[in-house]
């Protein structure tokens, strides 16, 4: 396997474990998950089992696209990023000193700054903008391939004679 084909397969698996943890410690405790939502002050409390669980699903929705290696998982995965990040953003420009709610734990001593969370953030989603637009440029040059046809100079010069003989 080459370095080409290698380093997407690495960061693909790599996102796809990350989200599927996050996920899980979510769902294990979906009551500090739904407290840490209601603590930015941006869901309607009713909604927020509802915002958690579509949070988790959709999670896991990246998951598998990443797992699978398909460009809409990546897709998913940059829209959930910057989901958190507007969130972040706003909490971080509230002055909010809350835990981020990332891995769901709920205890401030395992948690997240939201200045820590928006840096993570930040990286994972240039690592899934980046998978995106590799899987992107892989399929474009393999369209590229199969639609251009492939003339030599020796075929031209023969294909010119022959227009100019007739």
């Amino acid at each position: 396997m080459s370095p080409r084909t290698l380093a997407p397969l690495i960061v693909s698996l790599a996102l796809a474990s990350l989200f599927f943890w996050t996920s899980l410690t979510k769902a294990a405790d979906p009551g500090a998950f739904m407290a840490a939502i209601g603590d930015y002050g941006l869901v309607w409390e009713p909604l927020l089992g509802l915002a958690a669980w579509s949070v988790i699903g959709m999670e896991l929705v990246a998951v598998a696209g990443l797992g699978l290696r398909r460009r809409w998982g990546a897709a998913v995965a940059i829209g959930l990023l910057l989901v958190f990040l507007a969130v972040l953003g706003y909490g971080i420009s509230l002055g909010l000193d809350i835990e981020c709610g990332c891995f769901g734990s709920g205890r401030e001593s395992q948690g997240l700054t939201l200045q820590q969370a928006f840096g993570l953030d930040l990286a994972l989603l240039a690592a899934s903008t980046w998978l995106w637009w590799t899987q992107r440029a892989g399929s474009r040059t393999l369209e590229t391939k199969r639609e251009l046809p492939v003339h030599l100079p020796a075929e031209e010069a023969e294909q010119t004679e022959e227009a100019g003989q007739k």
